[in-house]
């Protein structure tokens, strides 16, 4: 359709838009030229005044590029062959902003990388399943280890190991200070700084910062690098990576946990393998970051303050920002440790209900439960590990509990649930924002309603996914 539309402009413009592409891509060009150059720059331990001119003349020719992709017809090209990078304006131009900070330090730098399961749904996506530990020195990124959280067993406390605030403790108690609850909270850097200090009280060893990842950013790395074959001759693809980690692993290793566990690792040793040796296309590893940024399935947190000020500013920094807003979330927490949000799939709408002094703004969500029958899944798939569980359980059913976040200022005035007029839930409030919490319990095939209506809020109405296996129908009615 694109094509066609495009094809009844006169020959004029078509040459206009041609040469804008053109010119973006020479922009482009000249940015990942002078990245190439930077690392060189960094290898050959050149003065930091000489890298200097070189960032600059990378912001710039992004900055450029960017620009460009906002021209009139010229997006429409470049979303036809998925090269448009514009919806992520903020973090590449952080990425350029960050690069002399984190690969031009002059030691070197280490990073936790944690990958996220988010068939057990945490604040930030899902529980920490494997790990990773990734060092920058000079332009260079290299894996020193990696591991699945089977190894993190003793990475446990009775209390956090890091000051956080009253309200984040009457909403979570000391559970974060077991490292599989640390990210319970969708404020990214309570859960990374708390892993750090687990870490570092466990095994005495300080990290720069923290980066998480889950199976689907993975599965957007392997249209990147192609298909990576286990030693067993399995084949992994971007099509199926999901699945076999998320889903099938579980049957599989039904009786070996540990085993699946480490198939993770390997599977990640694999794609980090390809990644190292640049067996991959750069084009598509874009696209790649571009998607996982998009989702919020990649984040990152740095104990450097320079650089976590700029991340606190972009999606990288899984930030709850506290400054006016009217932004809205909803967030699953998985308090049965059973696997099954991999099962969940949730509807979303953000309705303007008034606007003015008196702005009211109505958060609707439908979580349904699709599993069909908890018959044939593995124990620990199923897992009721609650306190509280019906005696007459049914064989499937999953208790979480839903969080629905009003923006910042704002007050939550009502809310009901589906078909119920006792247990509504209750209220809370962190980083500012009114919170209704509700204890939620789906048998295979059942879904529920749950609103929540907020007064106040300021600016634009925006919502913030909280990225699981499923991917969130969202629907925004501003009439404001």
């Amino acid at each position: 359709m694109a094509l066609k539309v495009l094809g009844k402009k006169s020959p004029i413009l078509i040459a206009v838009l041609l040469s804008t592409t053109l010119a973006m891509s020479i922009s482009v060009y000249n940015v990942t030229a002078n990245l190439k150059n930077y690392m060189e720059l960094l290898q050959n331990e050149t003065p930091v005044d000489k890298r200097a001119e070189y960032v600059k003349s990378a912001k710039g020719n992004l900055r450029l590029a960017l620009n460009i992709s906002g021209f009139p017809g010229v997006s429409q090209l470049l979303n036809l062959v998925d090269l448009n990078f514009s919806s992520i304006r903020g973090e590449l131009l952080s990425s350029v902003e960050i690069a002399p900070l984190v690969l031009g330090s002059p030691q070197k730098l280490r990073y936790l990388v944690s990958f996220q399961n988010s068939a057990e749904a945490r604040g930030t996506g899902g529980i920490l399943g494997a790990y990773a530990i990734v060092e920058f020195y000079k332009g260079q990124i290299k894996i020193v280890q990696s591991g699945s959280n089977a190894s993190l067993d003793s990475m446990s406390l009775k209390k956090i190991p890091i000051a956080v605030p009253d309200e984040f403790l009457q909403l979570y108690g000391h559970n974060p200070a077991i490292f599989q609850n640390s990210n319970l909270s969708p404020h990214f850097p309570y859960g990374a700084e708390i892993w750090l200090g687990l870490w570092e009280k466990k095994f005495g060893e300080k990290f720069d910062g923290v980066i998480a990842v889950d199976p689907e950013s993975l599965s957007y790395v392997l249209r990147a690098t192609g298909p990576i074959t286990l030693d067993s001759g399995e084949e992994i693809t971007s099509k199926n990576v999901v699945e076999e980690t998320l889903k099938n692993a579980y049957k599989r290793f039904e009786f070996d946990n540990n085993g699946r566990k480490e198939y993770l690792v390997k599977i990640l040793n694999a794609t980090a393998k390809k990644l190292e040796e640049g067996s991959y296309s750069k084009i598509k590893l874009a696209q790649a970051l571009r998607d996982s940024i998009i989702q919020n399935r990649l984040l990152i947190y740095s104990t450097d303050v320079a650089v976590e000020k700029i991340l606190s500013t972009s999606r990288f920094g899984g930030f709850m920002r506290t400054d006016p807003n009217n932004e809205f979330r909803t967030v699953i927490q998985n308090i049965d440790a059973s696997k099954l949000d991999y099962y969940l799939d949730r509807q979303v709408s953000v309705k303007s209900k008034t606007c003015g002094l008196n702005r009211e703004t109505e958060v609707k969500i439908r979580v349904t439960h699709a599993l069909e029958t908890g018959k044939g899944l593995s124990a620990y798939v199923l897992t009721r590990a609650d306190k509280g569980k019906p005696a007459d359980l049914v064989s499937g059913a999953h208790r979480f509990k839903l969080f629905i976040y009003g923006p910042v200022g704002s007050r939550l005035v009502s809310a009901s649930r589906e078909n119920r007029t006792e247990d509504l839930g209750g209220s809370a409030t962190e980083r500012l924002r009114p919170i209704y919490v509700v204890d939620v319990d789906l048998a295979p095939g059942e879904s529920e309603e749950f609103l929540a209506n907020f007064a106040g809020g300021t600016g634009k109405i925006s919502f913030v996914d909280q990225p699981l296996v499923r991917t969130t129908e969202i629907d925004i009615s501003d009439g404001c």
